[in-house]
């Protein structure tokens, strides 16, 4: 809200105060607060008077004056009272401001920083305790004094049944303690290339790395498998996947919203809610399709750094009806007596295609996908990051560009995408074709013999010649 100076019908100066939304210019004036009083003063006399007296001077002879109405009481060098109370929050503890803070940060990550410190602490009471010397913090210590300590701690540094860590776990030791000193309000950066005070901890962590790599540790990654095209049939065929009970159409628009929309782990399908989907049926002869629109994901929070970097957003033209009718019916089953927009997505499955109005249990929803291999039959390592692994993969082999896989997955780097993908057994045979040796492969010697075959009821009969190993070319045909 301003003030703003105008000359009335009888060339009397005025003072005009704009609220929000309203535009009013008179001859290019445009004061601030403190003009406006200043000129008001001068030129009527309005030393005396409040603002409430100063609008009812205003309003005597003009008819274009604003409604002050919004204006309960406002006394100059006063206090604002507010109507509407419920415009602002109420006041935050500093506890309040750490919690909304630590809210959107991935679980993963807060563990990763928790082990990560504790197994440096075990390690340092350990090591005082056999040494006798002291270990300082590490948030308490400088450069030169972080650079020995952690470069002890990455080579003597064990799980806890003694066996060494591999080297991708050394490293996020490290990433851990990392961003711990950073919480803590110390920026050193032990990892950071271009800092020289940290090459000789660099160089030990690196060595350390390549020692474990030649013994073999950690050399095999356990990995999610992306579901087949082969399997994805056989749970089909076994009505895994269908809509013919609750349960199937609940095991489909999982296993669906992880392939389609590139859904993984548990966050993102705990936190989904119907609003999140638009069906659309089929239109002047259009196919059907479905319209996903995400929100907050692992690589999606939309802070600070993101902003100008817009959610998923995702639209399916459905090519099989089967796989329409089952969100038809699954959407349609799950807001008969729940339209509410926020409502969850995942709801409990009930005897007779019904769904009770109580989400899925996050310890269910951890393990949906499994049980859905499971109950298939199909034998592997399958977990709920199958799902978009499923999706990475079908895309990856059928020639799908990575900029349009990566729309679907989510990812924000090539080098993220490229590690979901997975090439057929197809593929595999025909790259090991090429690899193979081309050259003409020796037959044995051929040999013709003659059966002879015994009298069945005086029956004497023999049968032709039995060739092996030979080669006929016929000509002339």
């Amino acid at each position: 809200m301003g003030f703003r100076i105008y000359k009335g019908s009888a060339g009397k100066t005025r003072v005009r105060v704009v609220s929000a939304g309203i535009s009013m210019e008179e001859d290019g004036l445009d004061f601030v607060l403190s003009q406006a009083l200043d000129i008001a003063e001068t030129e009527e006399s309005l030393n005396e008077m409040n603002l409430t007296q100063t609008f009812n001077v205003c309003k005597e002879d003009s008819e274009d004056v604003p409604n002050f109405s919004l204006l309960e009481e406002f006394e100059i060098g006063g206090n604002i009272k507010l109507e509407n109370t419920l415009r602002f929050g109420p006041p935050l503890s500093e506890d309040d401001i750490d919690t909304i803070k630590q809210s959107f940060e991935s679980k993963n990550t807060r563990k990763n920083t928790n082990w990560s410190m504790t197994t440096f602490q075990e390690w340092r009471k350990h090591r005082m305790e056999i040494t006798g010397a002291f270990i300082p913090d590490l948030v308490e210590i400088n450069d030169i004094e972080m650079n020995e300590w952690m470069t002890r701690f990455v080579l003597e540094a064990r799980r806890k049944d003694g066996a060494p860590y591999p080297p991708r776990s050394l490293y996020q030791l490290c990433v851990g303690l990392l961003r711990y000193n950073r919480e803590k309000g110390n920026d050193s950066n032990f990892l950071d290339e271009k800092n020289l005070n940290f090459m000789g901890f660099r160089r030990a962590l690196s060595a350390k790395m390549s020692e474990l790599t030649a013994q073999g540790i950690g050399t095999v990654k356990k990995q999610a498998e992306p579901v087949s095209e082969k399997e994805e049939k056989i749970l089909w065929e076994k009505n895994v996947l269908g809509n013919s009970t609750s349960k199937s159409l609940l095991y489909s628009v999982f296993f669906y919203n992880c392939k389609l929309f590139g859904l993984r782990g548990v966050d993102e399908h705990r936190n989904l809610s119907i609003g999140q989907f638009e069906l659309h049926d089929m239109n002047d002869g259009e196919r059907p399709y479905i319209v996903f629109r995400g929100r907050s994901s692992k690589t999606y929070k939309g802070g600070l750094n993101q902003r100008n970097v817009s959610p998923k957003t995702i639209k399916h033209i459905f090519t099989d009806m089967d796989l329409y009718n089952v969100y038809k019916e699954y959407m349609r089953l799950t807001t008969i007596n729940d339209d509410d927009p926020n409502g969850v997505f995942y709801r409990r499955a009930l005897e007779g295609k019904k769904f009770s109005k109580q989400c899925i249990g996050i310890n269910k929803l951890s393990t949906l996908m499994k049980s859905i291999c499971e109950e298939g039959g199909l034998e592997g390592n399958f977990s709920n990051h199958s799902g978009k692994r499923t999706c990475a993969t079908a895309l990856y082999q059928a020639g799908i560009e990575e900029q349009e896989i990566m729309n679907r997955t989510g990812h924000r780097s090539v080098d993220s995408v490229r590690q979901y993908k997975r090439p057929s057994d197809d593929m595999i045979t025909e790259i090991s074709s090429v690899l193979e040796p081309k050259r003409t492969k020796t037959s044995a010697a051929c040999t013709i013999t003659t059966p002879v075959c015994a009298s069945v009821d005086g029956d004497t009969s023999a049968s032709g010649a039995v060739f092996t190993h030979c080669t006929f070319n016929f000509t002339g045909l």
